[in-house]
């Protein structure tokens, strides 16, 4: 029976226990679990009694008391771990011998089983809970800057900033508040809201005392508080004025929204896209409830498997970052486990590290040779295993962003962008839901890098792609199909609805003031748009939506077009 989660902890990890009294209740439900354990090797020593032979009873007993050796160090039992190390050592010498178990040897196996029992009837911690401490908060990985965040601040007595300011960033989704004074801004702060401000270097000269308390304010309050100056003059004394005043950014005019924009993703991006997902193997309950937990605390998703069965079908359903898996387990063991999962061409690249109360180097470098990408060695401490668990999953992450994403925009490229379609077409058959794909080209692009150059025409893609990734859900699927087109994949909508939300982007990006030189233009794109029922077949809503895209250029561009399927024909609707 497989048990699986999924959650996001943070802080007290969404409950009222603390992270020592959800030890303290593993602990617990181990200490129960052990008189039963113990009953069960009883068992297989009968059958050792009964055959005399070395075969499946003495290796079903070593799994046994090998898993009992790791959980027992774990939750704090020394005593009971190193007499299961004594007695996993007795049998190995047996099971690597080729003779049959002699009385002398099988007498040792017993008594010191005997002596693993007397310690479990009244077990007793040898190492306190009360040493363990919870992860500090300032550890656990969190957002620099809360995306949801859209409020730019700029001074009611400024100016001097462009008057269409608002207007244009407000087609990226932000809003500009005027503030009176900077005690407003002082309060929003000391609430814990981070702050990003904007002004005007002039303000700075009319404004000397206004000018001191924001670089007072920036002194202290340095991560909460960003400051983007904009100025009419490109000098030494002005930018110094603006580094003096607390400036992070500085920009002069004519100012491109896009490089703003640019520059306020970067004090929004998170540590972390979203938080690292985590899966662990083991068919030990209390280990690993202990293993996610631990992996919780630190911001971390974790699912959990405790039937190796199961494992391909939770892979298949959501790709995690890392695999922790433990060495041991009935039916398949670890290395078969990760044997199997590297038979699948796309779970290669997600790396596999056993846990595991193995000490044995010879052993560790044969599992790493069938596919694990590390070893982690039982009992192991907080730190190191959230340290070696982020390490790896931030490194895989890395990889993935660089193989599935055009190098320019950051998007989806054309290959990941056609892969998700298929699997987005083969979700919403399984769960019955809609989903329209649109594909958008920039109107008169070749005009564009013609009369500007490639610089210019690369900055519009950029803001083109800027602007979709602000102004779309998150549940929806950007990616650079290829050139001047892009490709996007509407969860949970029908094509009219896919329209709205299009036409709405398309007359944002066709009002954007783009700057080459100091010259002034505008740009526009076309749309065209497919949905799921309408067409069953990936490549088909594809190509559907290809050809609404082109009536969309036929017909005059600047234009989002439906594809009618039940027609045969594309509806053009502008």
């Amino acid at each position: 029976m497989i048990h699986m989660f999924v959650k996001v902890v943070k802080g007290n990890m969404g409950t009222n226990k603390s992270f020592k009294e959800r030890f303290q209740s593993l602990v617990d439900a181990f200490s129960e679990r052990l008189p039963s354990e113990l009953y069960e090797m009883a068992l297989l020593l009968e059958q050792l009694d009964k055959n005399g032979q070395t075969g499946q009873c003495l290796g079903d007993l070593r799994k046994r008391v090998h898993k009992l050796k790791g959980s027992s160090a774990t939750f704090g039992f020394t005593s009971i771990s190193q007499q299961a190390k004594n007695l996993e050592a007795l049998i190995d010498e047996v099971m690597e011998s080729s003779m049959a178990i002699d009385l002398e040897k099988k007498n040792a196996i017993y008594e010191s089983f005997y002596k693993l029992q007397n310690l479990s009837e009244e077990p007793e911690l040898d190492a306190d809970p009360e040493e363990l401490e919870e992860i500090p908060a300032e550890t656990i990985p969190t957002e620099q800057w809360p995306r949801s965040e859209k409020r730019i601040f700029v001074p009611t007595d400024d100016e001097y900033l462009p008057h269409d300011l608002s207007d244009q960033l407000g087609f990226f989704g932000f809003i500009c508040t005027r503030f009176q004074n900077l005690e407003e801004i002082s309060t929003l702060i000391a609430r814990g809201e981070q702050v990003l401000m904007i002004a005007h270097t002039q303000f700075l000269r009319d404004c000397p005392k206004e000018r001191k308390e924001i670089a007072e304010l920036k002194e202290i309050e340095s991560q909460r508080l960003k400051i983007i100056y904009l100025s009419t003059d490109d000098d030494f004394n002005t930018r110094l004025l603006a580094v003096q005043s607390g400036g992070d950014a500085f920009f002069s005019y004519p100012v491109d929204i896009g490089n703003i924009v640019d520059k306020i993703e970067g004090f929004t991006q998170t540590n972390q896209d979203s938080p690292y997902h985590i899966l662990i193997v083991d068919d030990d309950p209390e280990q690993v409830s202990f293993f996610a937990l631990q992996l919780q605390q630190a911001g971390m998703i974790t699912s959990v498997a405790v039937n190796p069965r199961q494992v391909i079908q939770i892979l298949d359903e959501s790709k995690p970052d890392l695999i922790l898996m433990d060495m041991y387990m009935p039916e398949c063991s670890g290395i078969e486990l990760a044997s199997i999962i590297r038979q699948h061409q796309a779970y290669m690249s997600i790396p596999i590290v056993f846990l595991s109360a193995e000490t044995d180097r010879e052993k560790q470098l044969k599992a790493i040779s069938f596919g694990a990408d590390g070893f982690l060695t039982k009992p192991i401490k907080t730190e190191h295993l959230i340290t070696s668990v982020l390490t790896r999953a931030e490194r895989t992450r890395s990889l993935r962003f660089f193989m599935e994403r055009d190098s320019l925009t950051g998007l989806l490229n054309h290959t990941k962008l056609k892969e998700r379609l298929v699997e987005e077409v083969n979700r919403a058959d399984r769960v019955g839901i809609q989903i329209s794909f649109a594909m958008l080209d920039i109107d008169f692009f070749k005009s564009v890098n013609d009369t500007y150059g490639h610089l210019t025409g690369d900055r519009v893609l950029k803001g083109l792609s800027r602007l979709l990734a602000e102004r779309l859900r998150k549940t929806d699927i950007i990616g650079r199909y290829g050139g001047e087109e892009f490709g996007i994949i509407l969860l949970n909508a029908d094509p009219k609805e896919a329209k709205g939300i299009m036409d709405e982007i398309r007359e944002n990006f066709s009002r954007i003031k783009q700057y080459s030189e100091g010259k002034e233009f505008y740009v526009t794109f076309s749309c065209g748009i497919a949905g799921y029922p309408d067409y069953t077949v990936p490549a088909e809503l594809n190509e559907a939506a290809d050809k609404a895209l082109y009536r969309a250029k036929e017909s005059g561009r600047n234009k989002a077009v439906i594809a009618d399927h039940g027609a045969g024909k594309d509806s053009p609707s502008s």
